[in-house]
Order: structure tokens, then C-alpha cells, then sequence
């Protein structure tokens, strides 16, 4: 006699495996898929097509300022089961510590979630971070049960010269079998090639000729689309001109205000298809190609995979009926209150701040010419504008929308400040700050003013981080993220709500660039072409060294 399962879910399923859809009877007991055909069961489901949970092939829980569990509680409903998790904006602030802190979280969720380990952290020498996480540490954090590889490998420089530091961690990687992902912006030629010889996937492509070169060399390909960076529609011809089994479909860096909405991945599935993909095919970027790229027993509704299965009441539009996560329908409700983070400490070393110290020092009275950082493109570019100045201060810059920037060290007692001018976010009056910075997640403030900058500043520094808008005319609105100056302890809905009334500051204070204050999350990353600011100073990428904010 047959013995009695858990679960038996009907419906035409999407076979990722074949590429076919099948009408099937799928039979599931203490979590895991047991086989196909009807048996004596407990509870009986029925679905118009039944898929494999979604996988989010490379992201950072932490751009959504929200923890593990409450991140959880935003993508389940929408059918992603799963997530590859890089975790290094929260190492770059707490280091090692601060992994481990969300390693711990993945047990007291229901979301599987994997990780790789930071390769980068610092992402380079030319700004402070909170922490180092060295080759001793990464073999260290390798061998942790929920670590599936070595995140992206933000220093393609060390791997070409031959940095011990940093092929030490990737050797480490290999000893145990995981994937090295790459971070890779416009590289290409022999360079590419020989970065092929150690790493093994790609996510930083902004045009297709970039990404199909990649392809060729063999590396495994993310799709990108995420908050601050939508590549999806450009790349999704690669989809046809490849084979498609070695693309995968990502977020990277995804904000709370589109999680509202949507789960990132769920929304490029049904892009994908409404552009004429076969369903099947798509399904199979979100599930089995992240699979088999990490070396995941979920992706695939097989027998002896764990019975991670989205319910559909329709495959094109990828309309969510039940989720089920380890055999448990419907999982978050038999989740209990989401626990406490385990890092509750404050991360805002720096000193109080006043508008002196935001005046560049070569930038004295009279006509100044000056390095601009270009924001109206999704890549920073170099301008070169020219400043009146009187008393360090200039008279005309927010007419021609060149406003003060600056870059806050706030990990240690340093005191060190990059100052600049950045173009591109028509801020009329007042100023915006935020310890959302990557990578290393210093203090970033832009404003009309000195004063309104020092302001808004000495606000984040008192509550612990996070983002705030001073607006001369109706004071300051902020969202405080006291874990880490990255993470709010507060529900979903609460940080979502919070964060509206800031990005409506924003545009009150005259913001023109589509992400609000979120745009000021990548003017200090330094690893991304073309120029960005850190607390160190100016730094030309291409170089990759400091330069002259003011030429004359």
C-alpha cells in the first residue's frame, strides 16, 4: 500500500528540466518532492500551471533597507523562493560580524537564502570602509553551509597584476567548488580573457555588445534589472542569440519602493515573455540556470528536490496563486514575529559637522574652474564648469544646477572629507544626506548650501544613519536605519511609508533625477566608471587614482 504524503499539487507543470509544460500530479512529504502520480494524501491543490520557485540570482538584501525576514515577507507572495544574497554593504560597515549576523537570519526565515562571500570589501584603497575582510577571513566564511561562492570580484585590476590578496581568496573559492562571480564594467579584449581565466559569471553589462562578448569568453550571464540599474531591455536580445541556459535573471540593487510593488525577478519574467520568449524559457532564467551556476538543489520540480513550488492561475503574466517553501503552503503565515537583529549598535563615528567644513580648500575667491561629476546618465561622466566664488562659497552654482558634494567618512574618528560638485540634481535650496553609499557606505551629502548640508548631516549622525531630506521651508523628514546606518528594525510597510515621505521631500527641495535621494547611493562607488567622489577625494576610474577637483 502506498503510504500517505503531505501534499499533492495538480496542474500543468513547467518542467525546467525539458523545457515542456505536463500535466502532472506532483507528491510532496516532509518537504521534499517524493514523485509524481496520485497517493494517498493529507491536502490536495490544484493550479492552472505549477512552477519552481523563482530564484534571485545576485543581490543585496541590504539596498532594500529592510532585514532578512522582512525582506522575505515582500518577495514570497510574488513566487520567489530564493535568493543569492552578496552581503558586502553590511560587511563593508561591520565586517565579518555583520555576515555572520545575516547568516543567522537566513535560519529564521522561510525564503531560501544562499550567499557569497564579499571578494572586495574594502572595494578598493581609495576610500574607508568600516572593516577589512582579508583571505583568512573569506576561507573562513567559505566554509559556512549557506555559502554557495565568492561575490563579485570587484578588484579586476588585482587579478590581472597578479594581487596575492585577492587570487588567495578566489583559489580559496575553487578549493571548495563555488563559483568566483565577476564584476566586470567595459572589459573587454585580452584583459576579458585572461579575467575569464578565474571567474566565472557576469552582472555589470550595460549594452549588449558588452554582455555577448562576455558570453562568448564562457562566463554565465545576469540579466540585470534593478532600482538603479535597468539593463534588461538591452540586453534581452542576448536571450536569442545565445544559448539561453547560461543566462539568469537579477536584481542587484533593489529599493523598498519597488518592492512594494513587485520582487524584481517576478517583473523581468514577465517582461521577457510579453517581448516573445517561450514561458518555459523564461521560467528557466529565474530557476535551473541559477541552479546549476551555484550548485542549488532547488530550480527544478524533480523528485528528491526540496518542494519549493509557486501555484499559478496563469504562467504568462506570472500570476501568483499559493507559494509553497519546503512543502508549506502558504509559509509566511506560520512564520512567528521576525526576530531581533543581533547588531544593535550604533555605526556614526564621525564628529559634528559645520558648513566650514564643507568648503573645498583650493577653492578661493574669485573665477574657479572646476571637475564636475556629470549624474544625468546611468554612468557618471567628467565635466568642467566655471565657478564665481566669493568667501569659499559659489554665488551661481545652483543656477546651472552644480551643487556641493561630499563624501563623510563615519567608521572611525578619521575626520577625512571628500569634496566636490556634482550636476545633474537641480536641488533648489536645502540639502540630502544618506549613509546608503556604496561600497563603503560613508556619509554622502549634496545641497544647495553649506549650512543646509551641515544640517542635514548632524541629523543622520544623531539617529544612527539612514536618509534624510532638510528642507529650509518644512524642516527634515528621514528614515532612520540604525542597523549598520544600512537597515531598518521596522516593518515593511513602515520603511516603505517612511521612505515615500522622503522621496517627496526630495522633490520638494527641486530633485529632478528619477531616484530621489537614492541617486546619491553611487556617486562614491569607486569602481564603477567615470567619476566618483570617496572621503579620500575625486577619483578618475580609468585610473583609478585621485585627481584635482579644482584646475584653476
Amino acid at each position: 500500500m502506498t503510504a500517505t504524503v503531505d501534499l499533492l499539487v495538480r496542474g500543468t507543470m513547467v518542467n525546467v528540466l525539458t523545457g515542456t509544460l505536463e500535466e502532472r500530479t506532483i507528491a510532496v512529504d516532509d518537504g521534499v518532492i517524493v514523485g509524481f502520480g496520485d497517493r494517498p494524501t493529507n491536502a490536495e491543490y490544484e493550479a492552472a500551471y505549477v512552477a519552481p520557485g523563482l530564484i534571485n540570482s545576485h543581490m543585496h538584501v541590504e539596498s532594500t533597507m529592510l532585514t532578512l525576514p522582512q525582506y522575505a515577507e515582500g518577495v514570497l507572495p510574488h513566487g520567489v523562493t530564493g535568493i543569492v544574497a552578496d552581503p558586502h554593504e553590511i560587511g563593508n560597515v561591520l565586517g565579518v560580524a555583520g555576515i555572520r549576523a545575516l547568516l543567522a537570519q537566513a535560519e529564521q526565515t522561510p525564503l531560501r537564502a544562499v550567499f557569497t562571500v564579499p571578494s572586495s570589501v574594502p572595494a578598493s584603497g581609495l576610500q574607508d570602509a568600516g572593516a577589512t575582510i582579508d583571505a583568512a577571513d573569506t576561507a573562513a566564511l567559505l566554509e559556512e553551509e549557506r555559502v554557495v561562492g565568492l561575490a563579485e570580484v570587484m578588484d579586476a585590476e588585482g587579478v590581472l597584476e597578479g594581487d596575492g590578496e585577492i587570487h588567495a581568496k578566489i583559489a580559496a573559492a575553487r578549493r571548495h567548488g563555488l563559483t568566483v562571480d565577476g564584476h566586470l564594467p567595459r572589459r573587454s579584449g585580452t584583459e576579458l580573457h585572461e579575467l575569464c581565466h578565474h571567474l566565472d559569471t557576469a552582472h555589470e553589462s550595460r549594452v549588449l555588445s558588452e554582455a555577448r562578448e562576455k558570453a562568448d569568453c564562457g562566463m554565465r550571464i545576469h540579466l540585470r534589472e534593478g532600482s538603479s540599474s535597468k539593463n534588461l531591455e538591452e540586453l534581452m536580445p542576448l536571450i536569442d542569440a545565445v544559448d539561453s541556459r547560461r543566462l539568469m535573471l537579477c536584481t542587484d540593487n533593489f529599493y523598498i519602493d519597488d518592492l512594494v510593488e513587485h520582487a524584481g525577478i517576478d517583473d523581468a519574467l514577465r517582461r521577457v515573455i510579453a517581448a516573445g520568449t517561450d514561458p518555459v524559457e523564461a521560467v528557466q532564467l529565474a530557476t535551473i540556470n541559477v541552479a546549476e551556476t551555484y550548485g542549488l538543489d532547488s530550480g527544478a520540480i524533480q523528485p528528491g528536490a526540496p518542494a519549493d513550488l509557486v501555484l499559478l492561475d496563469d504562467l504568462e503574466t506570472w500570476a501568483v496563486d499559493r507559494v509553497v517553501v519546503d512543502g508549506v503552503v502558504d509559509p509566511l503565515a506560520a512564520v512567528d514575529e521576525p526576530p531581533a537583529f543581533e547588531l544593535d549598535h550604533n555605526t556614526m563615528s564621525c564628529p559634528p559637522l559645520s558648513a566650514a567644513d564643507f568648503v573645498h580648500p583650493d577653492l578661493v575667491d574669485g573665477e574657479r574652474t572646476v571637475r564636475v561629476i556629470d549624474h544625468t546618465g546611468e554612468v557618471t561622466t567628467e565635466t568642467i564648469e566655471r565657478l564665481t566664488v566669493r568667501d569659499g562659497v559659489p554665488t551661481d552654482a545652483t543656477e546651472d544646477d552644480v551643487l556641493a558634494l561630499a563624501v563623510i567618512e563615519r567608521h572611525s574618528d578619521d575626520d577625512s572629507i571628500g569634496r566636490g560638485f556634482v550636476h545633474g540634481f537641480g536641488i533648489d535650496r536645502g540639502a540630502m544626506a544618506s549613509t546608503v553609499a556604496h561600497d563603503a557606505h560613508n556619509l554622502v551629502v549634496v545641497g544647495a548650501d553649506y549650512d543646509a548640508m551641515a544640517t542635514v548631516a548632524n541629523h543622520l549622525r544623531d539617529v544612527g544613519g539612514g536618509l534624510a531630506v532638510y528642507d529650509p521651508e518644512n524642516g527634515i523628514s528621514e528614515l532612520p536605519l540604525p542597523i549598520a546606518g544600512l537597515l531598518s528594525y521596522q516593518p515593511l510597510e513602515t520603511v516603505a511609508e517612511r521612505f515615500e515621505l522622503v522621496q517627496e521631500a526630495a522633490l520638494t527641495i527641486g530633485t529632478t533625477l528619477p531616484g530621489g535621494i537614492m541617486e546619491l547611493d553611487n556617486l562614491s562607488l569607486e569602481v564603477v566608471p567615470e567619476l566618483r567622489l570617496t572621503n579620500n577625494g575625486l577619483v578618475d576610474v580609468a585610473s583609478m587614482s585621485i585627481i584635482d577637483v579644482v584646475l584653476e
